[in-house]
């Protein structure tokens, strides 16, 4: 039975057989591009939230340290407190040059660590700010993933409807063809002895035109783009640091076993351009793999990769369509 179902919507993609089936395998192409554009954002939603978690260990761990040197440096404030107050004691008890120099030199340690405190105290404010942004970031990260699992969810089942459809049509007609075969058999005419008529020529029918399927602008993709454009140029622009090469040498292969190297920008991150195939791809970069899906209508599309290392325990790997980059600008 199996079989047979697949068997019916193979001749469903390849037969037109009225008006309404003639629109059906566009349809099809077209409702597998959303899914697979879907499937896509997804994937980037995910490399986000991945470099958003790593930004928040990071704010995590800024943020213990901070609160660790500010009870430090309150401990500090408090034993310049106490021996400000016995530096004090001792001038008010026996005025003299060594002890007015011991009251001026607590003071200044108090004054010192006040300074001190505060300063920390204002990082440490600065911190919980920029760690609270990021938590609320990550939240509307999930938010957006779970979002779009229902999405695909739905898509999906559009994609199982057209199927359906498909199949419908492609049992009718069967369905039809074996009743006219039938019918066929019961009305043949007897064969006349006296003269032979001429066989009608069969109907040739015309070559169904081929439907273009226009590509989707996806609004998620370019502002996914226009984000990690963003990022890399602030990065870039950031003098500050090391900026040596890592890895002296970064290959990309890909499902179909191309090897191409990456090109170093600086800061950690590599890039490269090549096409790439549709459909569900595992690219190798060195010691690491990455799942990624390309839509039928990218098949054989130019495609930028960007591996950001800086992070070698967890890398991030950002591919979009280079099309997108020319509709940005």
């Amino acid at each position: 039975m199996a079989v047979k179902r697949y068997c019916l919507l193979f001749l469903a993609g390849l037969v037109v057989f009225d008006g309404a089936a003639a629109q059906s395998q566009p349809t099809l192409m077209v409702e597998k591009n959303r899914l697979a554009r879907l499937e896509q954002s997804l994937e980037n939603k995910l490399v986000a939230q991945e470099d958003i978690e790593n930004e928040l260990l990071s704010y995590e761990y800024k943020l213990e340290r901070a609160r660790e040197s500010l009870d430090s440096l309150h401990q500090k404030y408090e034993e310049s407190r106490l021996e400000l107050d016995k530096a004090q004691r001792n001038h008010d008890s026996s005025p003299s040059l060594d002890t007015q120099r011991q009251l001026a030199k607590a003071k200044h340690s108090l004054d010192m660590a006040e300074r001190g405190v505060d300063s920390r105290t204002r990082r440490l404010k600065f911190i919980q700010v920029n760690h609270g942004a990021m938590r609320a970031k990550l939240a509307e990260e999930e938010h957006a993933i779970t979002q779009t699992r229902a999405r695909i969810s739905a898509q999906q089942e559009t994609v199982n409807q057209v199927v359906n459809a498909m199949l419908a049509q492609a049992e009718e007609s069967e369905r039809r063809a074996a009743l006219a075969k039938s019918a066929a058999r019961l009305d043949k005419p007897e064969l006349k002895t006296a003269t032979l008529q001429e066989a009608p020529k069969p109907e040739v029918m015309p070559d169904p035109v081929p439907v273009a399927v226009e590509r989707e602008v996806d609004t998620e993709l370019l502002a996914y783009v226009q984000r990690e454009q963003e990022r890399l140029r602030k990065l870039l622009a950031d003098k500050s640091g090391e900026n040596k090469q890592t890895f002296n040498s970064l290959e990309l292969r890909s499902s179909g076993g191309k090897r191409l190297p990456f090109e170093f920008l600086g800061k950690n991150q590599y890039r490269l351009v090549t096409t790439v195939d549709a459909g569900r791809q595992t690219y190798k970069i060195n010691s690491w793999k990455f799942r990624r899906t390309v839509p039928a209508e990218d098949d054989n599309t130019r495609y930028v990769f960007i591996f950001d290392a800086r992070r070698p325990s967890r890398p991030r790997l950002v591919m979009y369509p280079e099309y997108a980059l020319e509709t940005l600008n």
